[in-house]
């Protein structure tokens, strides 16, 4: 309940904020200096600012991965820009963008951070805490040589990243939980990442196949720099 309230705060001052900037002030501005009385032009150049200021503009020159994310991103802050310009001048009242701009934050909020993220952490210490089957004797080797609370940790993050809880790990979720680290892997280098942990070549990274990835370095982080410049 606190959580939710505290979402829906910063939801709201987004809102009004956001929306006094953006369609109070900029759309006026622009339609009165760029668009000689016209509405539309002070929309367009409202909505496009709101959109680049969204988005991380250096993340354009990074790859080729960086710039499609990017641009994904823009176009989907575009989308919401203008449907909050569209309210706005439909209806004349800046109570409408403000009202739908905090109900939109407060579900995305929400939904990510307190219903996805929540239930991936309690998917991820509920499947640490339980007992690991392994056939060919991977996890009490490692488990020998690193100890329990490593393998414990070490379940805790591959769970942590398996967000289609299936008990594997596709190229896909490998990729979004290292950016989600700080680490940004291109899709290229990801890949690369992926089959040297895959040895099986299922097309996917199980827990067995990601003890025996990690554990010569000890840790996820070293095994991808390991993959992908040799050293730990």
């Amino acid at each position: 309940v606190l959580a939710a309230g505290v979402t829906a705060v910063l939801a709201s001052v987004t809102g009004v904020v956001e929306e006094t900037v953006f369609r109070g002030q900029s759309l006026p501005a622009f339609t009165n200096q760029w668009g000689d009385g016209d509405i539309l032009t002070g929309a367009l150049f409202s909505t496009l600012l709101f959109a680049v200021l969204h988005t991380n503009p250096l993340g354009f020159f990074k790859s080729r991965d960086a710039f499609v994310d990017n641009s994904t991103l823009l176009v989907l802050q575009i989308i919401n820009g203008a449907t909050f310009c569209f309210l706005y001048i439909a209806t004349n009242n800046l109570a409408v963008p403000i009202i739908t701009h905090a109900l939109y934050d407060f579900y995305t909020f929400y939904k990510t951070h307190l219903v996805d993220v929540a239930g991936q952490m309690e998917y991820a210490e509920r499947e640490a805490l339980m007992p690991t089957c392994s056939s060919n004797g991977i996890v009490k080797t490692w488990t020998d040589k690193r100890g329990e609370e490593w393998l414990t940790e070490a379940k805790q993050s591959f769970y942590l990243m398996d967000t289609d809880m299936d008990g594997t790990l596709s190229r896909k979720e490998l990729r979004i939980a290292m950016y989600s680290y700080g680490v940004y892997l291109s899709k290229d280098q990801s890949e690369e990442v992926k089959r040297a942990a895959d040895t099986d070549s299922s097309g996917s990274i199980d827990f067995d196949e990601y003890l025996e990835y990690i554990g010569p370095g000890g840790s996820r982080y070293k095994a991808v720099r390991y993959t992908l410049f040799g050293q730990y």
